[in-house]
């Protein structure tokens, strides 16, 4: 609506003054004012819409080592007799940490291991008396770095070997002996019967000629049977005498029969106490591994190379109970790596390879460069903390030296505490916006 006022202009000239309604132009600027909105909120949605931003999972965590902390303990226990380290110490791979009581089991195994070394030395000297060798041949486990224990067990084996062989060659040169004493005694026989039965061819054409004399009554029967039992006499000497050389070379077979039955005997006999002394040689085996086993327990050793740390007992005297955590040892040469915990509201976000920021919250957050890595490992199952109620994931975070090298002289230390922001797949500012929202309605549209 509008209102004609009359008013005077100049020159006389009578006009209309038109005045508009104030309540329609207030409506007019007000629509203006909702369309301005309007476009002001479309403008925003349509910049959500198109203005994307990366997400990220977090989770709290800590500096840690590849292979993690050890744990020392021992599994049978025993009573504390030294300690080399003390806390903070650093020990390399094989280093004595602790050494516990071995009265008992340190002289078991010595004992034992000298009994074997001992039954090593007389097997090889058996094994070389049964082959009838020249000389012993020793295994490398007794000529391979040798301790005085060994040489001695050596030598010993050696001055056996020597004297059962001498004596065995003094028996053998009795009975040479006894055969050379019978060969003689064969050649004298034989040098007898040749001389008797060269007297009896002598006396054969002798008692022939008496014989043709006696047909003719020219010599005495006296005289031709005198002959005749000469001649049966030197026929009975050779018989005798061959007889007696056969008899002595019997004795020689014997003899010599005997001297190889001595040296079967011997090497019969040396078999039979391989096979008793391998068998102890066996049984000490195990007693001396199992003594050195219980005696090298007694020694605790580190690991690996690293720093002792958390050192539960350090009393000479101390009981330390079986299994009980004794120490722990940093590795120092293993490679850091960052473990976090992540929810399992979040675990379908992330995948291995996925891009990580670390951020160091022990370290001065404006001059601390944030780190870049990526995800290396996702446990396959939730852990639960019973005393909690807490549950997550672990997860591992790789970061090369080149970045580790942003660090400059900053030194990272084992359980240091990280954030760990996981980088996840690139979302509008839309998407944010609108989620809570179209969580709520997938839910609420749902039959029970």
């Amino acid at each position: 609506m509008t209102y004609q006022l009359p008013a005077t202009i100049s020159q006389g000239t009578d006009v209309a003054l038109v005045l508009e309604d104030p309540q329609e132009g207030l409506q007019r600027s007000f629509r203006a004012g909702l369309i301005t909105i309007g476009l002001l909120f479309l403008g925003l949605i349509i910049l959500a819409a198109l203005i994307g931003t990366r997400g990220a999972v977090v989770g709290a965590g800590e500096v840690t080592v590849e292979s993690r902390v050890k744990k020392i303990a021992h599994p049978t226990g025993g009573v504390i007799a030294q300690v080399n380290v003390r806390e903070g110490q650093r020990v390399k791979k094989g280093d004595i940490l602790m050494r516990l009581d071995d009265s008992v089991t340190g002289a078991s195994a010595s004992a034992i291991g000298d009994t074997v070394e001992q039954l090593q030395a007389a097997a090889a000297r058996l094994a070389a008396e049964r082959d009838g060798a020249d000389s012993i041949t020793f295994p490398p486990s007794l000529t391979q770095n040798p301790t005085p224990a060994k040489k001695m067990a050596m030598e010993e084996a050696t001055n056996l070997f020597k004297l059962r062989k001498q004596a065995r060659g003094n028996e053998l040169a009795q009975i040479n002996e006894r055969v050379r004493q019978t060969q003689a005694e064969i050649n004298s026989l034989q040098a007898q019967r040749s001389a008797a039965q060269r007297q009896a061819n002598l006396i054969k054409p002798e008692l022939e000629g008496l014989r043709s004399l006696r047909e003719r009554e020219l010599v005495t029967v006296n005289r031709l049977n005198q002959i005749e039992r000469t001649a049966v006499d030197l026929q009975g000497a050779v018989a005798s005498y061959g007889a007696q050389i056969a008899q002595a070379r019997a004795r020689i077979a014997e003899i010599r029969q005997s001297g190889i039955q001595l040296t079967q005997d011997a090497r019969t006999q040396a078999g039979l106490e391989l096979v008793e002394v391998q068998a102890r040689l066996n049984d000490s085996k195990v007693r001396s591994a199992s003594a050195s086993d219980a005696y090298n327990r007694s020694l605790v050793r580190a690991p690996y190379n690293g720093v002792v740390e958390k050192m539960a007992y350090t009393t000479v005297g101390g009981v330390v109970p079986p299994l009980e955590t004794i120490m722990e040892i940093v590795p120092t040469q293993d490679a850091l790596t960052v473990e976090a915990k992540v929810s399992p509201y979040d675990i379908d976000q992330i995948t291995i390879g996925q891009a990580a920021t670390l951020r160091f919250s022990a370290f001065n957050a404006q001059t601390t460069p944030q780190i870049n890595g990526k995800l290396g490992h996702i446990s396959s199952e939730r852990v639960n903390d019973e005393r909690t109620g807490q549950s997550w994931y672990k997860v591992q975070v790789e970061v090369d030296e080149k970045e580790m090298k942003r660090l400059g002289d900053l030194k990272l230390v084992p359980g240091m505490p990280v954030e760990v922001f996981i980088q996840t797949r690139e979302r509008s500012l839309l998407s944010y916006i609108t989620k809570p929202l179209r969580d709520q309605f997938s839910r609420a549209f749902r039959e029970n």
